[in-house]
């Protein structure tokens, strides 16, 4: 007697036994925390990608170093919710496709980064 897709096993008490068809679900999306990618034309010869979650921590670190200013308006962060990561070296100026390391990365106001768009901050 052959068990349907979903019943439970007597035997083993699994679903997931006795010869049946596996259950068809599509693969897992597996993203590493940080990535190297060796890029021949950068300066330091890679570039680094980060995740989601470790771009969080990165901000976060960002916001004490940076003293809990903005780096572009030097002015102080007031809610969590409008602090995002800004790229030194932007990518339409030249930089690499997406570089994610530390010294390229800044906590700053969500506006002020929509301001600056896609162009390096002159000092």
């Amino acid at each position: 007697m052959r068990l349907k897709r979903n019943e439970f096993c007597p035997i083993h008490r699994s679903r997931f036994c006795c010869g049946r068809e596996p259950i068809h679900r599509p693969p897992r999306l597996v993203r590493p925390g940080v990535q190297c990618v060796e890029d021949a034309h950068h300066p330091r010869g890679y570039r680094e990608l980060r995740s989601p979650a470790e771009m969080r921590k990165l901000v976060k670190r960002k916001i004490t170093e940076q003293g809990g200013k903005c780096g572009i308006c030097l002015e102080e962060f007031t809610d969590y919710n409008d602090i995002v990561p800004d790229h030194i070296d932007p990518r339409g100026m030249g930089g690499a496709f997406r570089d994610d390391h530390p010294s390229n990365i800044q906590a700053v106001h969500y506006w002020c980064n929509s301001e600056k768009g896609s162009s390096r901050m002159d000092d």
